[in-house]
């Protein structure tokens, strides 16, 4: 009596799942659930890439829509932190995108690379152009862009990319170049900051605060607009950035401004 009513059961659901195949299929056929409407939230501009594929989502089936795997396609743009699709009787498609909270990419010369959940991510070619033109590029080695890949982002990174974040918001138009040098992988390394209309660069050479950092520049800025000879040397003027002390670098000498 058991087993009867257990394949009862079982001949049901067989039926009942085909009757839900059925009619999903044959809603997909019905021109009034094409998408004809897509609104879009969270973001005020996006590459071009992605939006052509928010754009294929026209005039497409909403029952011929996997929304598991489109949410998936858009977050695999660097771009994109997470994505809701939200589908609003009968042809109106919501998109809620999270953009990424990171503003620098790596740039080893040859490929950029975001971090994102701890793990380092090429950027796909047709988004490089959108994110270049909106963050922040630091130039790394190839050995340190294999090092993160292979163990993934650790030790001080993140918070290497939020201090040359913010302090690059504040000097973006004195700064033209940024390259962080580290061979010990896990350990604070050396920020190079390349300050073209002043020809001179900063070494950042040990973890000090946003702050510091902007008051050395303002400090290299009025030595600039103080000397004139500043401007027309044709090699850069080094500067070195300790916890207590900025260096200026001279072949005879030094020059400590302190703290």
């Amino acid at each position: 009596m058991a087993k009867s009513r257990t394949m009862v059961m079982i001949v049901v659901l067989i039926l009942l799942s085909l009757f839900v195949i059925t009619v999903l299929y044959s809603l997909s056929f019905i021109p009034l659930f094409n998408i004809s409407a897509i609104k879009l939230f969270g973001v005020s501009d996006i590459s071009k890439s992605l939006e052509n594929v928010i754009s294929s989502y026209y005039s497409q089936n909403r029952f011929n829509l996997d929304f598991d795997k489109e949410r998936a396609r858009l977050k695999a743009f660097a771009e994109v932190d997470d994505v809701t699709l939200i589908w609003s009787f009968p042809s109106t498609l919501e998109i809620h995108i999270s953009p990424t909270p990171q503003k620098c990419l790596l740039s080893d010369n040859n490929s950029y690379y975001i971090v994102s959940n701890g793990k380092l991510n090429r950027v796909r070619d047709d988004e490089v152009e959108f994110l270049v033109n909106r963050m922040v590029v630091i130039e790394v080695l190839p050995e340190y862009i294999s090092y993160l890949l292979n163990y993934g982002v650790r030790g001080e990174l993140d918070s290497v990319l939020e201090l040359i974040a913010s302090s690059s918001e504040e000097n973006s138009a004195l700064i033209t170049r940024i390259k962080y040098d580290n061979n010990n992988g896990d350990g604070f390394g050396q920020i190079v900051i390349t300050l073209g209309p002043l020809s001179s660069q900063l070494f950042v050479k040990e973890r000090v605060s946003k702050n510091r950092i902007s008051d050395s520049i303002k400090v290299i800025r009025k030595e600039a607009e103080s000397e004139i000879s500043t401007y027309t040397k044709k090699s850069m003027i080094r500067y070195d950035l300790y916890k207590d002390a900025l260096v200026k670098r001279y072949s005879s000498g030094d020059i400590n401004y302190g703290k």
